[in-house]
């Protein structure tokens, strides 16, 4: 548990009739979800949000595999230089990116398990709307699925290291930050 957790973001008409898409972190080795998240956008806030709740619920993980878009590497495959790779590197988890969908298999089957069976459940309690989709996803489907489907986590073998962050350190790191210049009239741009 925690050696490996793979993130991905799924596009669909998951509830309502707008497309949005559906952010996922899976433990790769417990088979667990650990949190998702719905945006209308594939979003690197999104990301923070799964990167948050997992530390949070669960601790700091070794490894998190996703693949090459923009919020985790550069065009020259650097994951060093994204905002999602700085936080990372702050909170020493190793990021790996890869364009290959077998790589994240645990993840890209968990998409189309969610497809076929979370669409359903949405439409079937009448959620149309993106807060309660998010916590119905989150209170009852997630761990339905997780009981149903992963494995127990076993402390002696666990790699996931304790979060020694309160919640207000954690929002500091997790942040989208941006540079600011302030000019001669003392303008911020």
């Amino acid at each position: 548990f925690g050696q490996e957790i793979q993130m991905d973001a799924c596009e669909k008409i998951w509830f309502g009739e707008v497309v949005s898409y559906l952010h996922l972190a899976v433990d790769k080795g417990t088979k667990k979800f650990l949190f998702g998240w719905f945006e209308y956008e594939e979003l690197t806030r999104g990301y923070f949000v799964l990167l948050y709740n997992m530390i949070i619920n669960y601790g700091i993980p070794e490894k998190i595999k996703a693949d090459n878009r923009n919020s985790f590497s550069n065009n020259k495959n650097q994951v060093d230089t994204t905002q999602f790779g700085i936080i990372c590197s702050t909170l020493n988890i190793k990021l790996e990116t890869t364009s290959v969908a077998t790589a994240k298999a645990n993840v890209e089957r968990a998409n189309a398990t969610f497809k076929n069976r979370l669409i359903a459940e949405l439409r079937h309690k009448g959620i149309t709307d993106i807060d309660e989709a998010n916590k119905y996803l989150n209170e009852i489907f997630i761990p339905k699925m997780n009981k149903k489907f992963s494995y127990e986590i076993n402390p002696d073998t666990s790699k996931m290291r304790p979060n020694n962050y309160t919640e207000e350190e954690l929002n500091l790191i997790i942040s989208e930050k941006s540079t600011r210049i302030i000019d001669n009239a003392s303008s911020v741009k």
